[in-house]
């Protein structure tokens, strides 16, 4: 059995359901994303055998709760947590922290994973173990370990507009982990100041509709007040649904650079799924399809990378899509393996 992470905003409830899973003693998560965004957040941890993640209940899934959304406004007013209150977050970034501390190599980095619409839990699940077989079990790349952010999307794909809401949402809970993470850091920076610190790297992926909850996220940390610092090493935007223009000034993710050291966009001419969303739902070509609009406003260390020639998406949608290739296409998840260990793409112009 391995061990990665979850950090989700999908509804919890105290009573078991047809579309509920028991995540601890008393809570169980709604599975089906047939809900709105939920402001409150859970962290914790979800353990299965790569050989036999098939369905949901392959997956052993325990959550820990936070800080509510009052609780965590007021100790953002006040820079004090509350006492007393054991939190999930600390749980989960401190285990991090501890296996990046001791690991011997430079090879314990984490990637943090927002996944895109149409993905209920179940999805979500197999793909966090799509994940573990892309990239923990690459000898070439360096993450030992996921974190997969879950937003209430569903496995419908006629309810489109519900995801593309509820990802907007989710970006004011995604940006209160991001500010939660950045606390923590700056409190174990202090506790460690006379020893070695975890120098390990996190990087960041999101995918498809993704994109449009880490764009959220940067909305709400400006309206926050709070800093964008450079937390992570490689930013990559994979068949990202959003504008393709999202990277220009004055749209909030012309910042993105200032999250990590390097974003890497990954764009396919022939994704149908985002041919679909830019003709049917939205106003504007999409990143992910064509890539960035004007390549001269991009900021600098932003690069992209256009596998519209690859020949190698396994499995008969995916082959005909074009839109989940950063797992399916061998080439393209060894291309964002060596990306990820700090090389270079060979899909960028």
């Amino acid at each position: 059995m391995i061990k990665h992470y979850i950090i989700t905003n999908r509804e919890t409830g105290t009573t078991p359901g047809k579309n509920f899973v028991k995540v601890n003693a008393k809570e169980y998560l709604r599975t089906d994303g047939c809900e709105e965004a939920q402001d409150n957040l859970r962290y914790g941890s979800v353990t299965f055998d790569p050989k036999k993640a098939k369905k949901l209940s392959d997956f052993s899934i325990n959550l820990y709760p936070d800080l509510s959304v009052e609780e965590f406004e007021k100790m953002h007013e006040t820079g004090k947590t509350p006492k007393g209150k054991e939190l999930g977050s600390h749980k989960v970034f401190s285990d991090l922290y501890e296996k990046g501390k001791n690991s011997p190599k430079d090879n314990e980095h984490t990637l943090v994973f927002v996944h895109g619409f149409k993905s209920d839990l179940e999805v979500a699940m197999k793909t966090l173990a799509q994940l573990h077989s892309r990239f923990v079990l690459n000898p070439d790349c360096p993450v030992q370990n996921i974190v997969m952010f879950t937003w209430p999307a569903m496995c419908k794909i006629l309810r489109y507009r519900d995801d593309a809401r509820d990802a907007v949402l989710s970006g004011y809970s995604l940006a209160r982990s991001f500010a939660s993470f950045r606390d923590f850091l700056i409190e174990r920076f202090k506790k460690d100041k006379d020893k070695d610190f975890c120098e390990q790297k996190i990087h960041l992926m999101c995918h498809s509709m993704g994109n449009r909850v880490l764009e959220s996220m940067v909305t709400h940390l400006q309206s926050m007040g709070i800093t964008i610092n450079s937390v992570f090493g490689e930013i990559l935007l994979v068949a990202a649904d959003i504008d393709y223009d999202a990277l220009e000034r004055p749209k909030p993710l012309y910042k993105v650079i200032d999250l990590g050291e390097r974003v890497h966009v990954y764009y396919h001419e022939g994704d149908k799924a985002l041919g679909v969303s830019e003709s049917t739902k939205n106003a504007f070509n999409r990143l992910g399809r064509w890539g960035a609009k004007n390549t001269i406003g991009l900021p600098d260390d932003v690069f992209q990378s256009d596998v519209t020639d690859i020949r190698d998406d396994d499995g008969v949608m995916d082959g005909v899509v074009h839109h989940w290739y950063y797992y399916n296409s061998k080439a393209v998840a060894e291309d964002i393996a060596v990306v990820l260990g700090g090389g270079s793409s060979v899909f960028t112009m």
